[in-house]
């Protein structure tokens, strides 16, 4: 009876070690489109997303970035990019890549996320989902070689659960921001948080590390004016983007 007491516990505790999420990796990124397929990864689960881009500069635009956005909707039976959760040029939503290789001035650059997917489309609840459409874009909101080509991730097909959707992930679509006379305020947030702000070149100008946040946070800043800059939020449950004008 202890052999297989023994045994049980084996099975249970292999099961939780390998029961980690999946890595796709697209690696050596040269311009064009491209898909991979899941082992065992669908709507429901945690996974993370890496891509290295070679050519910082022409295919796509990732020089001195240190984070890039996903573009990003759903494969169902009526079609790809369903239910994308707002436009294209509105980064605030879009989920963030960080550079994981520590210098955005040389190529390749790599970036990495890791997230649950599913919790951005709780319009599609209940309904099989095939994989994930999407494409990365820089700050500069895309076009031309400021974004890749289509991407896909073909998943294990399964239903949206609505357990899988996340109350943090729901309220951090409440998170907004704003600048004005020199003020940063930013409203919808309450927890311990990160504010990093970059200008358009890629420079990161302000870092505060390990900001409380109950509901609002405000501080005036010295940003040069006549500037746009890009506004970083990021907390253990969620990270979001902004951009703001410094007039």
């Amino acid at each position: 009876m202890k052999k297989l007491y023994f045994l049980i516990f084996f099975l249970i505790t292999s099961t939780l070690l390998f029961a980690q999420e999946e890595t796709f990796t697209f690696t050596g990124y040269d311009g064009g489109s491209a898909s991979l397929v899941a082992a065992t990864a669908d709507i429901n689960d945690a996974i993370t997303i890496e891509i290295e881009d070679l050519d910082i500069i022409n295919n796509f635009y990732s020089e001195n970035q240190t984070f890039i956005h996903m573009y990003v909707g759903l494969r169902t039976a009526s079609g790809s990019f369903q239910a994308v959760p707002g436009d294209f040029n509105d980064l605030s939503w879009q989920p963030v890549l960080n550079l994981t290789d520590g210098d955005a001035a040389n190529g390749p650059n790599t970036y990495s996320i890791t997230f649950i997917p599913g919790q951005l489309f709780p319009s599609l609840v209940n309904e099989t989902i095939l994989g994930i459409d999407f494409l990365f874009q820089n700050q500069f909101g895309g076009g031309g070689n400021n974004q890749t080509g289509d991407l896909f991730i073909d998943l294990v097909d399964a239903p949206l659960n609505a357990s899988t959707l996340s109350t943090n992930d729901i309220a951090a679509t409440k998170v907004n921001t704003s600048y004005s006379s020199g003020k940063l305020t930013i409203t919808g947030v309450n927890t311990i948080s990160n504010i990093s702000i970059f200008n358009l070149l890629g420079r990161q100008v302000i870092d505060l590390k390990n900001v409380a946040i109950n509901g609002t946070f405000s501080k005036y800043l010295d940003l040069p004016k006549n500037n746009i800059y890009i506004v970083k939020i990021t907390s253990p449950n969620f990270s979001k983007t902004f951009k703001i004008v410094a007039k």
